[in-house]
C-alpha cells in the first residue's frame, strides 16, 4: 500500500474533483465523504456488494492500457439521474423505494457518467509522464448472486486484485451509498507517480537543502514577482495550486505541512500564504491561527482553501486570520484574483 500512496492522492483528488463537477451539473452541493483505501479480489468485492448496482467503466488508452470502474448502488444511481432531470424530491425518494430506472434516467446518467471520466481525465493526465487518455464505456447494471460464494458470472469488472478507495457521495437531502473506484494492480502500478520524470520533490524543491533555500531568498523588491507560499499536504493538490500560479509573475513556493516553516519564513518575504486543507474542521482552523502566528512582525494575509465550507467554518477562520475563503476546486483565475488582491493590498 505504501508505494501507492501517490497513485491514492491523485485518484482521490480526481474522485473529489468528479464530485464537486457533477454536483455543478446538477445544481447541487455533492462531496466526497471521506475514503479508504486497500487491495481486494474481485470476487471478495462481489461478495460485500449487496442490492443492484452500476459499473461505469473507464478504459485507459495510449501507454497506460486497462480499465478502471466506478461503482455505485442503484439506488445512489437512481438519485442521480433522476435529480439531473428536475424530478421532484419526493418523487425521486419514491422512485429509489421502487428501484424505477428508466430510460431517461440511463440516458441522463450517462451524461453523469461522462463528466465523471472528464473528471478524471483533468486531473490524472498532468501527473503522468507518458501519454493517458480515459475513455468512458457504456454504464452496466450488475446484480450480484444470491449467493455469496458465488462469483457472479464474469459481470462488468474483470477478474483479478485491485487497489480500491471506498467512498460515499453526499449531497443535501439524500442518502448516499456507495463511490467506490477500482483500478487493477497492474494498472495501478503503472500509474504510480513515483516514475515522474521529475518527482514532487524536484519540482517543489525541498526545503530542507540551504542551496535551494538560497535561490528564494528575497532582497526587497529586488525579487521577481512576490513570494505566495502554498501550505497542502496533499501532493496532487499542491502541484495543482503552484501551475495555476507559476507564470503569473507571482513566485509560489510550495510545501505540506511537515515542512520547516520558520526557516522558509525567516529567508522570504512572504506576501500571502495559501492553506489548503480538507474539510475546514476544528483541525485545519488551528493551522490558520499556527500560520498567522508565523507573520506577526509583516502579517502575510491568508487565503483559506477547503474542499467543503458551513457557514460556522467561515465566520471562525476569518476569526483565526484568514482574509479571504475559496472551496476546492478552484480555477485559476479565481485563485489568481484573490492573491493578486491580496498582494496589491500588502
Amino acid at each position: 500500500m505504501s508505494e501507492l500512496q501517490n497513485v491514492r492522492e491523485m485518484l482521490e483528488a480526481a474522485m473529489v474533483q468528479a464530485a464537486n463537477e457533477c454536483g455543478i451539473l446538477l445544481g447541487h452541493d455533492l462531496y466526497l465523504k471521506g475514503t479508504v483505501a486497500g487491495e481486494i479480489a474481485r470476487d471478495a468485492y462481489i461478495q460485500e456488494l449487496t442490492g443492484a448496482s452500476y459499473v461505469v467503466g473507464m478504459e485507459s488508452e495510449a501507454d497506460y492500457p486497462g480499465k478502471m470502474y466506478l461503482v455505485l448502488s442503484l439506488g445512489d444511481t437512481i438519485i442521480l439521474s433522476s435529480t439531473l432531470l428536475g424530478i421532484p424530491q419526493g418523487r425521486v425518494a419514491e422512485k429509489k423505494t421502487l428501484a424505477i430506472f428508466e430510460h431517461d434516467d440511463s440516458d441522463a446518467f450517462s451524461e453523469i457518467a461522462n463528466q465523471i471520466t472528464g473528471s478524471f481525465n483533468t486531473v490524472i493526465q498532468p501527473f503522468l509522464p507518458r501519454k493517458m487518455h480515459l475513455k468512458q464505456l457504456e454504464p452496466e447494471k450488475y446484480l450480484p448472486p444470491e449467493n455469496a460464494s458465488a462469483s457472479g458470472g464474469p459481470g462488468p469488472l474483470a477478474a483479478g486484485e485491485y487497489f480500491i478507495l471506498k467512498a460515499q457521495l453526499e449531497m443535501t437531502g439524500f442518502e448516499l451509498e456507495r463511490f467506490d473506484l477500482l483500478v487493477p494492480l497492474p494498472l495501478a502500478r503503472q500509474f504510480n507517480i513515483q516514475d515522474r520524470k521529475k518527482s514532487a520533490k524536484d519540482e517543489v524543491g525541498d526545503p530542507s537543502l540551504d542551496s535551494e533555500d538560497e535561490r528564494f531568498v528575497s532582497e526587497g523588491d529586488e525579487m521577481e514577482g512576490a513570494t505566495v507560499l502554498i501550505l497542502e499536504d496533499n501532493a496532487v493538490e499542491r502541484r495543482q495550486f503552484e501551475d495555476m500560479l507559476t507564470g503569473s509573475g507571482i513566485r509560489p513556493l510550495a510545501v505540506p505541512f511537515d515542512a520547516d516553516l520558520k526557516k522558509l519564513v525567516a529567508k522570504r518575504s512572504v506576501k500571502a500564504v495559501l492553506l489548503g486543507v480538507v474539510n475546514a474542521d476544528e483541525q485545519d482552523l488551528a493551522l490558520c491561527i499556527k500560520i498567522a502566528n508565523l507573520f506577526t512582525d509583516l502579517p502575510a494575509p491568508i487565503i483559506m482553501c477547503a474542499r467543503q465550507w458551513t457557514r460556522t467554518g467561515v465566520l471562525k477562520a476569518l476569526k483565526y486570520g484568514a482574509r479571504e475563503i475559496l472551496l476546492k476546486p478552484c480555477s485559476s483565475d479565481e485563485l489568481f484574483s484573490k492573491v493578486m488582491k491580496l498582494v496589491h493590498a500588502g
